[in-house]
């Protein structure tokens, strides 16, 4: 870094770029133009922009210790650099959630980090998460034996005060209740359960969350390498995805949750921490990205995302064990400790975290304005920004987060954050809005082309090559059983070449249709 003067126009310089390559990309947001219509029909063309490529994944800002182990991971499992530096990230997030927060200006800003890294299958996302995520799993398989025998403890507790309620309730019974309600005061509560071990879940919901943090321990990561489980499970279904979502994005926010159910009434949790990693596919990120839910309610905008290149066809053999590596045996050895440390809670409270403050220092502070002021101006009409204000809005936010788990990482007895910290979570906060720039197009395809790509999908799941306006109507996907949606969609699918109108109709399925379409099949797209 050449100091703060520098540092600012380095990140305007870049800024500049990526403008004119949104305003470039946006350009060709709404597909090819349509072709001559008297001429043969071309080759089909994407409903969608292609994504433009990523750039490099800042490793160095991550430190030595993070980045070390990063570097040594796409050394050796050859997986992508931001898949790596966001494993490597969010194993800390959850090792420092619950110990701070960074506090400044009246806010508090939460230690959580939650990412989103898009990889098609075979780029070893799971080798990847293995690595990051073995000091976490190794202090739940501690905790799982030490929660045996503090069961065993409490059910033994439990029966004798079960038992000795009983014995006050016979007694009671000779005086018609009479000192029952003193009996019962002096015997006091039931025995509280230990807290359930869980450290890590991969398969969940809202509803699971929620009960999880009811009866375990008040800092959880949602960490898999199969986020179709999540996308694809009950949580976000049409009739739960809302209520996922503002659960969830509450739970980041302030570490709070609300329940209200019919069976156990209106509970409120404070003081709940939770880290993710969510890693998907492709075909699952964009079914992601496209939804209006999850893009309008701010979850998505809350997750770090990267969609870095594939490393595939340039992965020779390594000759070496990721286990013996010195830089992850380090990254295990310190994220465990971190672990380890002891928490604070509210009033002895065990489920309610209250975590010391990490605060800026006076230059750490006056970076971090600039950069806030930097990113908001970018929010602009026509700014770098502007077509992705929701991720670019949590971004000094993200900033501020990601420097306090580098400097509590690094320093686990620090009570500020310098501003060389600010400059590296800066860095690495804005990689990952530029993906979101980047991707802008996928989350925020028109109505249209949405429609144009699940019509089109249908056609070749069915093995529809003629189609005919009747049959789209009567069977397609229900978004497009409206004569207007299912024309504008068919002139989408025109105008990319995926259908050609045959001019005199045609006999199909037995009856001569008068609007008819020619669809290209999948093999035929580019």
């Amino acid at each position: 870094m050449s100091g703060p003067d520098g540092y600012i126009a380095g990140i305007e310089g870049r800024a500049e770029r990526d403008r004119a390559r949104v305003l470039q990309d946006a350009s060709r947001c709404k597909g090819a133009p349509p072709t001559d219509p008297s001429g043969p029909r071309g080759a089909p063309e994407p409903l969608r922009r292609p994504v433009p490529p990523p750039t490099p994944y800042p490793l160095e800002d991550l430190g030595d210790l993070l980045g070390g182990a990063a570097k040594a991971m796409r050394r050796v499992i050859q997986a992508p650099d931001a898949i790596c530096g966001a494993a490597v990230l969010a194993a800390a997030s959850l090792a420092v959630q619950g110990l701070a927060d960074v506090v400044h200006l009246g806010r508090v800003y939460l230690l959580s980090l939650w990412f989103l890294s898009v990889a098609e299958s075979g780029e070893r996302k799971s080798a990847v998460d293995t690595s990051a995520m073995c000091a976490a799993r190794e202090f739940e398989r501690d905790l799982g034996v030490i929660y045996k025998d503090e069961l065993q403890a409490h059910l033994a507790r439990l029966a004798e005060w079960e038992s000795r309620c009983e014995d006050a309730k016979k007694s009671a019974k000779g005086t018609q209740g009479v000192g029952l309600a003193d009996a019962l005061r002096a015997l006091g509560p039931a025995p509280l359960a230990p807290l359930v071990p869980t450290v890590i879940v991969a398969d969940f919901t809202a509803e699971g969350i929620a009960k999880l943090l009811s009866a375990g321990r008040p800092t959880i990561g949602a960490f898999t390498d199969e986020a179709a489980l999540v996308f694809g499970g009950h949580g976000m279904t049409k009739e739960t995805v809302m209520r996922t979502a503002g659960t969830f994005s509450k739970l980041w926010d302030n570490g709070t949750l609300d329940r209200i159910r019919a069976t156990d009434g209106a509970v409120k949790y404070y003081g709940r921490r939770m880290a993710m990693h969510l890693m998907a596919q492709p075909v699952i990120a964009e079914r992601a990205l496209s939804d209006d839910v999850l893009g309008g309610q701010g979850f998505l905008a809350r997750c770090l995302i990267a969609w870095p290149e594939s490393t595939a066809g340039s992965r020779p053999l390594v000759s070496e064990s990721i286990r013996d590596d010195p830089a992850l045996i380090h990254l295990a050895v310190r994220l465990g400790n971190l672990h380890r440390l002891p928490m604070q809670y509210v009033d002895d409270n065990w489920q309610e975290l209250n975590p010391v403050a990490l605060r800026l220092t006076t230059a750490a502070a006056e970076t971090w304005r600039e950069f806030h002021d930097l990113v908001e101006t970018r929010m602009a009409p026509r700014g770098a920004y502007s077509t992705c204000r929701a991720w670019a809005s949590k971004t000094p936010e993200q900033c501020m987060r990601i420097a306090g788990v580098l400097t509590l990482v690094e320093d686990p007895e620090a009570r500020e954050i310098g501003a060389p910290a600010i400059e590296r979570a800066a860095e690495i906060a804005l990689w990952h809005l530029d993906e979101a720039v980047r991707l802008a197009g996928t989350a925020s395809l028109s109505v249209e082309v949405k429609d144009a790509e699940a019509l089109l999908a249908w056609c070749h799941e069915t093995g529809r090559l003629v189609l005919y306006s009747g049959a789209a109507l009567r069977l397609g996907p229900s978004r497009i059983r409206e004569n207007k949606r299912f024309t504008q969609a068919m002139a989408e699918l025109e105008k990319a070449n995926w259908a050609s109108k045959r001019a005199d109709g045609a006999v199909v399925d037995g009856k001569q249709r008068r609007t008819v379409w020619d669809i290209a099949p999948l093999s035929e797209g580019r």
